[in-house]
């Protein structure tokens, strides 16, 4: 796969997390966190623009890892590391801020709740956590037991299902699973209880969103179709995207349309739009970020900055977005540097597709350029 933008969409889907995230816990809405500017920009949701990425890329480390022990290995490597540091960090500020006491750090639920956090029960929330800023020590990563279910569930599927079929029934069955993944989703967010514990358990398995992440994974198992519909029409997409919203949708929440046929099709419209922006201006990315994919610690981190502010009662100061965000970015700048990219380069090169394997000299004599293996074991 020859260089893309992957690694600035998900800073951007991050960095679009961070203000919403931002704006409604402290009380921003003027400014910055104004209605006319909120809600464009929740035409671009970041979780799921970071399942459809996820779908895409997890496909293609699947289908390129020697094994299931090493597709687990490249995984574990790249969510746990910077996971648990976080979480040290977290312990430590719900520490200063007397939330958890020599009391509570020697109790059977303070282990229990450290055992879920660093494991896949993030969702899990025991009474102590209440007294600090919003209640719950990082809300956001309600998404990392979602990933691992994704995580998990597609060798399951390719070894059940998508190699035991040819392969247009295989992306037949994976588009029908989508879609009632999609139905089941709209369903509980426009129908159900919002309340309800049984709700919102649902709403953190991975069920409901395995939609956007198999849109991902049909786009990757049919890029070389989809390419030429995608590469350098990022402006198109966009275009096409923001007129269907403004008609359809232009609040940006499932919630505030009744169509689920018109939520479908602008979440289709969306993934397309990333992909084709993912794929124009190729060395966009590489050039602004120099390898540098910070958004993970951007995801990992305004949770913690934000909750911070909250138990210090400051609010309703557009000012903040900025503070929050600045203080996010050199915490993720940190954790990529000291945890993560190290942690990353023990990853083992996957093999390269027949795909990958450069073109002919051009009549000028250059070979295009082509994605160097770092970026290769970052994007699996």
């Amino acid at each position: 796969m020859r260089p893309n933008n992957f690694d600035l969409i998900r800073l951007l889907a991050a960095l679009q997390v961070v203000y919403c995230h931002s704006c409604w816990h402290l009380d921003i809405t003027t400014g910055i966190g104004n209605s006319t500017l909120s809600h464009p920009i929740q035409w671009f949701p970041g979780v799921p623009i970071f399942f459809v990425i996820s779908g895409f890329l997890i496909s293609r480390s699947w289908e390129r890892s020697d094994d299931w022990k090493d597709y687990a290995r490249k995984r574990a490597l790249r969510i746990y590391p910077a996971l648990w540091v976080q979480l040290a960090a977290g312990i430590l500020l719900a520490a200063v801020f007397g939330a958890i006491t020599p009391t509570v750090a020697t109790s059977r639920s303070f282990f229990l709740w450290v055992l879920a956090q660093s494991s896949c029960i993030q969702f899990y929330n025991p009474a102590f956590m209440r007294s600090f800023g919003l209640g719950v020590l990082n809300g956001s990563l309600w998404t990392i037991p979602v990933e691992l279910g994704f995580y998990l569930s597609l060798p399951i599927l390719y070894a059940g299902f998508v190699n035991r079929v040819g392969r247009r029934w295989a992306d037949g069955g994976l588009a029908l699973l989508a879609l009632a993944s999609f139905i089941y989703w709209f369903e509980l967010s426009t129908v159900a209880d919002p309340e309800s514990t049984w709700t919102k358990l649902q709403m953190v398995s991975p069920l409901p969103h395995l939609h956007m992440f198999l849109v991902g994974v049909l786009l990757q198992r049919n890029f070389e179709r989809v390419l030429p519909l995608l590469e350098n029409r990022a402006w198109i997409w966009l275009t096409v995207y923001a007129a269907f919203m403004l008609l359809f949708n232009p609040w940006g929440q499932a919630t505030l349309s009744s169509s689920a046929i018109a939520v479908l099709a602008g979440r289709l419209l969306l993934a397309a739009s990333i992909l084709s922006v993912a794929f124009s201006w190729r060395s966009f990315s590489e050039r602004l970020l120099k390898g540098h994919d910070i958004s993970y610690g951007v995801y990992l981190y305004h949770g913690l900055a934000i909750n911070v502010l909250v138990q210090l009662n400051w609010k309703e100061n557009p000012w903040l977005l900025a503070l929050v965000t600045g203080v996010t970015v050199v915490l993720a700048m940190l954790s990529w540097q000291l945890i993560e990219r190290p942690a990353v380069s023990l990853k083992p090169t996957p093999k390269p597709k027949p795909s990958d394997t450069p073109p002919a000299k051009t009549a000028a004599g250059m070979l295009p350029v082509t994605v160097s293996s770092e970026q290769i074991r970052r994007a699996a």
